[in-house]
């Protein structure tokens, strides 16, 4: 039997999605109903109320299970949050860990994030040689990403068989919540992005792409081993190219600096606070944008078999998914 935690989110559906269509159905664990029923609506799957932080309720579900696939995460730029990134993303790993071990499972796939190897400096490639490091994280998820993967490593060096992925930034469909890349894509569509960060650039990934990487990673990847699942890297410029190609709409004229983004992000991060949502921009983020993160997926091509989707079919199947299903 196969279980997939954190099954509502956008690379847990994406996961149910590709084992349904091997003939698999999972059980998946639930933390709260309401927000699984669209992600995993006609979906077939077992579902079990569980939640990461509780290990009772982790035992209750990996009970009998041969395979888990670890995808809970909770992710937020917002300042301020390290406690509660750290109660699901460091103590969540933890108990998954125990639950694992108390449930004789046989094989573990956590999915943990670039953002665990921290900053690699100015054009540097990271690669798994970097390890995982909270020292040099940009975000305080990152801190959380990286001490949880320590745990895994650590629990792979007692003989847990468990293996690691860390993809890069997620773009794809059935994105659910959406994310903020979504909601970015949705505005450029309608026109209504006034602005862009005219610096920098990230590495992405098709979630299906890191749903192949799981699944891979389970099959062929090495005890106590990560791999770094990435696409392409793209600047914001290219980007938005990118963008204006597969809307019709053209890009924002205006493309703002790294000193005026950062500021922006520095009075946004009151006012998130004040209103108590989620951050969209901080200063943090600015950064990690003017970082211009590439990353390799050499090990994971040569070891795993892994190759990504291009780019532009990625955005373009992202972007149409989410106008679909508005």
């Amino acid at each position: 039997m196969i279980v997939v935690t954190g099954a509502s989110g956008h690379v847990g559906n994406n996961l149910v999605r590709e084992l349904n269509k091997r003939g698999i159905k999972p059980r998946v664990l639930i933390h709260k109903e309401e927000n699984s029923q669209k992600p995993l609506a006609g979906l077939e799957c077992e579902k079990v109320n569980g939640d990461v932080t509780d290990l009772d309720s982790l035992k209750r579900a990996f009970d009998g299970a041969k395979t888990v696939y670890h995808c809970a995460a909770w992710i937020s730029i917002t300042p301020g949050m390290y406690k509660k990134l750290r109660k699901v993303n460091v103590e969540g790993v933890a108990n998954v860990i125990e639950a694992c071990k108390a449930c004789n499972v046989e094989r573990i796939v956590h999915v943990s994030s670039i953002e665990a190897l921290g900053d690699p400096g100015a054009g540097v490639i990271a690669t798994e040689e970097m390890g995982f490091n909270p020292q040099k994280a940009m975000l305080e998820y990152g801190i959380t990403k990286a001490e949880g993967s320590l745990l895994v490593q650590e629990a792979a060096k007692e003989g847990l068989n468990i293996v690691t992925v860390c993809p890069v930034g997620i773009i794809g469909p059935y994105d659910y919540k959406p994310s903020q890349m979504g909601n970015m894509m949705i505005d450029f569509k309608k026109g209504k992005l006034p602005a862009y960060p005219g610096y920098g650039g990230f590495d992405w990934v098709d979630v299906r792409d890191v749903v192949q990487g799981i699944l891979l990673a389970g099959e062929k990847g090495k005890q106590g081993e990560f791999y770094i699942l990435t696409g392409h890297h793209a600047t914001n410029f290219e980007m938005m190219e990118i963008l204006e190609k597969i809307t019709g709409v053209k890009k924002p004229k205006v493309a703002l600096p790294y000193w005026l983004m950062s500021t922006a992000g520095f009075f946004a991060e009151f006012y998130y606070k004040l209103s108590k949502k989620e951050a969209v921009i901080t200063r943090d983020s600015a950064r990690i944008l003017k970082s211009d993160l590439r990353a390799s997926s050499d090990k994971a091509k040569k070891e795993l078999g892994f190759e990504p989707l291009p780019l532009e079919q990625s955005f373009k199947d992202h972007l149409e998914w989410l106008l679909e299903n508005k």
